[in-house]
């Protein structure tokens, strides 16, 4: 089976070299030109353990290969994931100008038909406007071909990747024909035989299920955060407390560590985007929005107690001589 990957980022690299590791032939794009020939000489310009490594491996057995043409990439491929960032705009919604720029390179390449995989992640109905891209190009070429689409959002956390990719909680599949399905269900298929739960479902859905999940895990960041807040105020001590609450099934003790709130590359933008989706419906998410106010909030805590350590005295600089 052949794929094409369009993007070398964190996400795309890891996807493109894992599914080579699965025996997969993979073509992975980029316009970086840098970018491809630091990658063509075995190089990884990201660190994720066992990356490198795999990478490598698979270059030398012919399954990866890595090109700036787009063109060169998709021919003969099964299906072409899209995996480019899509960084916060002003308004905290999802710039979709990468994705969408891809789309109209993939309309104006496709020969065959071919399943258009979207693993950037994206608000619901991104996929509808991608297929709507590609479709105006197909339209501008006078031709009929005939692609699907099809959302296959990511759960890599960075430092595990690797081991995410291959051994994942679950894969999160959305299609609308059978034929889609079918595709993804033979890509997938080591994954089955090792007994990886994949959930198939509708396009929208697998889409939301991404922003859902990480809206999720900072719930719980600052829900922690604001009972370790008040555990300082009553003289509690919050360890006493993750533990006891996470002790019940219910609830887990992932991702109940207090500190200085959620951040990185990920939670931030999404909550924002899932966030300024909603209100594109009009519809208001309360509990979310609340999520963010406490985590802005926590930002200044470590703060507040370096000021009321220091007697609200912080601007001095206290220089330690050189010896």
């Amino acid at each position: 089976m052949k794929i094409a990957v369009i993007g070398t980022g964190y996400v795309g690299l890891v996807t493109g070299t894992c599914f080579a590791e699965t025996g997969v032939n993979v073509t992975c794009v980029d316009t970086d030109d840098n970018k491809i020939k630091l990658l063509l000489n075995g190089t990884v310009p990201i660190y994720e353990p066992g990356l490198e490594a795999m990478m490598q491996r698979n270059i030398e057995k012919g399954r990866l290969k890595f090109t700036t043409d787009i063109r060169k990439g998709i021919e003969d491929s099964e299906a072409v994931f899209i995996a480019v960032g899509t960084p916060p705009g002003e308004d905290g919604s999802a710039d979709l100008k990468h994705v969408l720029n891809v789309a109209k390179g993939i309309g104006r390449s496709i020969k065959d038909y071919i399943v258009v995989v979207i693993k950037s992640t994206v608000p619901a109905g991104t996929s509808q406007k991608v297929e709507d891209v590609i479709s105006m190009e197909l339209e501008k070429r006078g031709s009929d071909i005939k692609f699907d689409m099809a959302s296959n959002p990511e759960f890599l956390k960075e430092g595990s990747a690797v081991e995410d990719f291959l051994k994942p909680d679950r894969i999160v599949i959305g299609t609308k024909t059978q034929e889609a399905a079918e595709i993804m269900k033979r890509l997938y298929k080591p994954f089955l035989l090792n007994n990886h739960p994949i959930l198939f479902m509708d396009i929208k859905s697998a889409e939301i299920t991404k922003y859902a999940a990480n809206a999720m895990l900072a719930t719980r960041i600052s829900f922690i955060n604001e009972i370790a807040n008040l555990c300082d105020l009553l003289g509690a001590d919050i360890s006493y407390v993750r533990k006891g609450i996470g002790s019940d099934s219910r609830i887990g003790n992932k991702f109940l560590y207090p500190g200085t709130g959620y951040g990185g590359s990920c939670f931030p933008k999404d909550v924002k985007a899932l966030i300024r989706t909603a209100e594109e419906t009009g519809y208001n998410l309360n509990v979310v929005k609340a999520v963010e106010r406490a985590n802005e909030y926590q930002k200044s805590v470590i703060f507040k107690k370096l000021m009321r350590h220091f007697h609200n005295i912080l601007n001095r600089i206290h220089r330690v001589p050189i010896r």
